[in-house]
């Protein structure tokens, strides 16, 4: 397995993978989700006010969550003539994710 070299190039082109497919998955279901909260508190006659730190702590986990899946979902994936894996470097069953 030959390691190749990170350009911008291949960078843009993985960054554009994952973002159309978390966009796309991401902006339906949450403008679903506000849609089916609005109806639901404008049919009970309650104010939105009240509720808003948990509708948008459930918009940024459902961002999130489409997040991942879409990183998931393209880890693997062919980018003309390379693709994305992970690797195991260290035996160490401690070891630890380096940011």
């Amino acid at each position: 397995m030959e390691e190749i070299e990170v350009t911008w190039w291949r960078a843009a082109r993985i960054w554009w993978s994952w973002a159309w497919r978390a966009l796309l998955w991401t902006i339906p279901t949450a403008v679903l989700f506000g849609f089916a909260i609005g109806f639901t508190l404008a049919a009970l006659g309650l104010s939105v006010e009240p509720f808003t730190p948990y509708i948008q702590t459930t918009g940024a986990g459902i961002g999130i969550f489409f997040g991942i899946s879409a990183m998931k979902k393209i880890m693997g994936k062919q980018f003309n003539g390379f693709r994305i894996v992970v690797i195991k470097t260290a035996d160490n069953e401690n070891s630890q994710i380096e940011v």
